[in-house]
């Protein structure tokens, strides 16, 4: 007996050993106000289903002149209702929000709802409520994507999003990139961030493989290889066979000796005050261009960045919204110094649409276009909306016109 007792003890404390699962719990008989169930019980087993009606005035709490619930381990999957005939039921509103109702799963008559459209969409018509009239809503809104919205941000290799996923952002939303360990982004800090605007993404960065900066008296030559000066002289190093071979490459032969003497540590004949012409025109021409890993971190340039990475230059692009003034390349000199940069100018207009109340826009918050861009924005007369132009820096309205006006025709 003893050993009996003490085998099924061992038998319940035994990790891994499989129990006898409780049985599902059945649900009692809902109480049905203004209805009649079917089938009557006084219990209904797990999983078994259960058909109501309603009196006449009445309907269930889902849609359909008659309804099924179902009992679920001892609850039923809703619990049987009889509402008045003119009370609605919750609508489907895609990509929007709004009140919900304190009865649960319907809202009574004469309730209004006021639905806010999700990120990145907007209202397709200017009406944001709708109101229960005898069992049904009027004018639902719609929440279509708005045209100032982005896509979800362009993938970059090497790199992930700083934030969790969604495929559409809203007009100004910023992302931020990361790269990889042993990556960084490209004429950039580690992180960068890029903004939505007008619909699409500012210029996007690319991760590029991190390359080890050469020390304080190395060289790099145009092959990319690091060689150690002769005697350790980094200026002297510098002037070796890349001095002569340029000189060689202007066609001086003199130019040539002279700057595989200076290279050797030998003067030059303009040094010693007797030289040639070809050595005073090699003493004062202009510095020469050299790997630009010798000029270090890259120069910044405000609301532009690096897009593309040689050897021997850099070249720069404006955000979508400016455009490039000067150089679009840009080298890096024998004098640890780099070549004139470009600048980057503003080439958008903005607009707030709250100082305009006169034009009654349906929409509202600051609109960007790009120069010599056109948008039509909604005013809150059906079929009526305001073209607006930027261009030379400066925005053009039109008023509120009807779309059937012959392509604004009569609003300018």
């Amino acid at each position: 007996m003893f050993l009996r007792s003490f085998g099924f003890a061992l038998l319940l404390s035994c990790p891994g050993v499989p129990h006898a699962q409780s049985p599902a719990e059945p649900c009692p008989a809902p109480q049905l106000d203004g209805g009649f169930l079917v089938p009557e019980q006084e219990t209904y087993l797990h999983e078994s289903s259960l058909m109501y009606a309603c009196s006449a005035g009445q309907k269930p709490a889902v849609e359909g002149w008659w309804a099924t619930t179902v009992c679920l381990n001892g609850l039923w999957s809703h619990t049987p209702q009889c509402i008045n005939e003119d009370a609605c039921f919750t609508p489907n509103i895609p990509n929007g929000k709004y009140n919900e109702s304190p009865e649960g799963l319907w809202y009574r008559e004469g309730s209004v709802i006021r639905v806010k459209c999700d990120e990145g969409y907007k209202h397709q018509t200017w009406g944001a409520t709708a109101s229960c009239r005898k069992g049904a809503w009027s004018s639902l809104p719609v929440c279509e994507r708005s045209e100032t919205s982005c896509d979800e941000p362009p993938k970059v290799q090497h790199a992930v999003v700083l934030q969790k996923y969604q495929d559409i952002f809203s007009a100004d939303s910023e992302v931020r990139y990361e790269c990889e360990h042993g990556y960084s982004l490209e004429g950039t800090n580690a992180r960068k961030s890029i903004l939505c605007v007008a619909g699409s993404w500012a210029i996007v960065p690319s991760c590029i493989k991190e390359i080890s900066k050469p020390g304080a008296g190395d060289d790099v030559d145009t092959s990319g290889g690091i060689k150690k000066p002769v005697d350790g002289s980094r200026a002297r190093g510098r002037g070796t066979a890349s001095a002569a071979a340029a000189a060689a490459a202007a066609g001086g032969a003199a130019s040539a000796a002279a700057a595989a003497s200076a290279a050797a540590g030998g003067s030059t004949a303009s040094e010693t005050g007797s030289g040639t012409t070809s050595d005073r025109t090699e003493s004062t021409s202009s510095p020469l261009t050299i790997a630009v890993v010798n000029c270090g971190s890259y120069p910044k340039v405000k609301n532009g960045d690096v897009v593309r990475r040689t050897q021997m230059f850099l070249k720069y692009a404006c955000n979508g919204f400016y455009k490039r003034v000067g150089p679009e390349k840009v080298m890096c000199y024998n004098n640890d110094t780099w070549s004139t940069l470009p600048t980057c100018k503003e080439a958008f207009c903005q607009l707030d649409l709250d100082e305009y109340t006169n034009y009654k826009f349906q929409e509202s918050g600051t609109i960007i276009l790009k120069e010599r861009e056109t948008k039509s924005v909604a005013c809150i007369w059906e079929n009526f909306s305001s073209r607006i132009t930027c261009a030379q820096g400066k925005v053009r309205l039109t008023q509120c016109c009807h779309y059937m006006d012959h392509y604004y025709q009569r609003c300018n």
